[in-house]
């Protein structure tokens, strides 16, 4: 395990800098702390997968600081999404929605759709706002190895390809991961990964899920 004192603690305006410059850090989430940079750098995006040493087939989520910055995402205006924005964001519920060509291929694993939620965490989301982009948000671990909740946890290995850590209360809290839905027609949701947000919560807030 690291020391505080290693850890290259930076505050938000700081990393939103080093962001603006194409650099990787970790921050914390919700749930755990993240490693993450602009969604729309694709050097920055390669190099969170090669720390990661995470298949680059596989797609990256991203979260923003508020609905406003969805359009930095997508340029596919949905009213289903808008519904679910208005009644989950910030919160745990990802959205598959068609990416923007400021998304790089990589990102979405091909695909041409990005995972992407309103974070509730203050300082993740500060940090969208302060960098003005969405940023990448993947679990602070080497792929395989566990993910964290304090800053004190984090991996040396990964810790030291990144350029700084932003480690600002309140701490992650762990449990499950935000569940991913995509839009399966004018009303209808399918989940695609369960989590945090219940097939029953979607229902009961008049959102249909569909098989």
């Amino acid at each position: 395990m690291m020391t505080q004192q290693t850890i290259p603690v930076t505050d938000v305006n700081e990393a939103a800098v080093l962001l603006q410059e194409g650099k990787v850090v970790v921050y914390p989430t919700e749930t755990f702390f993240a490693v993450g940079c602009l969604a729309t750098d694709v050097r920055a995006v390669d190099a969170v997968y090669r720390i990661k040493r995470r298949p680059s087939g596989m797609p990256l989520p991203v979260i923003i600081g508020s609905a406003g910055q969805l359009g930095l995402v997508t340029a596919v205006s949905s009213p289903l999404v808008t519904r679910l924005a208005e009644l989950f964001w910030p919160g745990p519920l990802s959205v598959l929605v068609t990416a923007s060509d400021r998304i790089p291929a990589i990102l979405t694993g091909e695909t041409g759709r990005v995972a992407v939620r309103v974070t509730p965490h203050p300082a993740a989301a500060a940090l969208c706002t302060a960098c003005g982009g969405a940023l990448v948000s993947t679990s602070a671990n080497i792929s395989g190895r566990q993910a964290v909740t304090a800053a004190s946890g984090l991996d040396p290995e990964l810790v030291g390809q990144v350029a700084a850590v932003v480690d600002m209360p309140p701490a992650p809290a762990g449990g499950k991961p935000s569940t991913l839905v995509e839009v399966a027609g004018p009303a209808h949701v399918r989940i695609v990964r369960p989590g945090a947000v219940t097939e029953d919560a979607l229902q009961t807030a008049g959102i249909s899920v569909v098989v």
